[in-house]
């Protein structure tokens, strides 16, 4: 009898160690664990025997994770618990984070940075790098730019003859624009929109729940403080946690 209880990987009452096969939160899932603890590499397949997560563990410890689309490509990693990395379907980097550098990256469409933050520090790109607002250790840096005031409570920030956002006094909302006028992002002390160049959201914000979607609207990443989630291109819910499994059996 195999039971995987806590982590740890029994037979008729003791620590295993062997290749074992089983269904995990659904999925067909092939692994090795020594003396009851995963070891090396763990492949998840969805129903067509395309790879879906790769996770590899040392002495029980997981130590690196690949999430792929069902066609294929990459759809996330992590690695030590510190580095992430989330790409869209087309490989397209969508945000980076580094814990040990507590440095954060938020990508444009194009692949350029759109929102660098290292700290307290933070840095606001357009998507042909030239720097819309920047703040360090919490407080806004100054740029040299002009304020405009148009009327009716609306003023219009100027930075090298263009103007790159605008304040609505009668809101409190700070809208930046693209080099090409579509909106970029909305701010709104600490609620924010990040808009892709077509009107879809990319990443908003809302105290401490983040959410990005795809350009075509539906839901990629969503965190709530410590709670993640990631969903494909179909719209499921993509667990990583070995939290259902079944069918347990010993293939080698």
């Amino acid at each position: 009898k195999y039971e995987l209880k806590d982590g740890t990987m029994y037979a008729n009452g003791k620590e295993a160690t062997g290749t074992f096969e089983f269904i995990l939160n659904g999925y067909k899932t092939k692994g090795k664990y020594i003396n009851g603890l995963p070891d090396g590499l763990f492949e998840r397949y969805y129903p067509d025997g395309s790879i879906f997560i790769k996770d590899e563990f040392k002495d029980g410890t997981l130590i690196k994770e690949e999430i792929f689309y069902k066609s294929g490509e990459t759809l996330a990693t992590a690695t030590d618990g510190k580095y992430l990395k989330l790409f869209d379907k087309d490989g397209r980097l969508v945000e980076s984070y580094d814990a040990d550098k507590d440095k954060n990256i938020i990508y444009h469409e194009n692949g350029k940075p759109l929102i660098i933050t290292i700290g307290r520090d933070s840095t606001i790109y357009n998507e042909n790098s030239e720097i819309l607002s920047k703040e360090e250790n919490g407080e806004e840096v100054n740029l040299d730019m002009i304020i405009k005031n148009v009327g009716n409570g609306l003023s219009e920030i100027i930075m090298d003859d263009k103007v790159i956002a605008k304040m609505d006094d009668n809101t409190g909302i700070l809208t930046y624009f693209y080099s090409t006028g579509e909106i970029l992002m909305k701010l709104d002390n600490s609620i924010y929109k990040t808009l892709f160049k077509n009107g879809n959201t990319f990443f908003e914000r809302d105290g401490n729940i983040s959410r990005f979607y795809y350009k075509d609207g539906k839901l990629l990443y969503e965190s709530k403080g410590k709670e993640w989630s990631i969903y494909n291109r179909e719209g499921e819910k993509i667990i990583t946690a070995f939290e259902e499994i079944t069918d347990i059996k010993k293939i080698d």
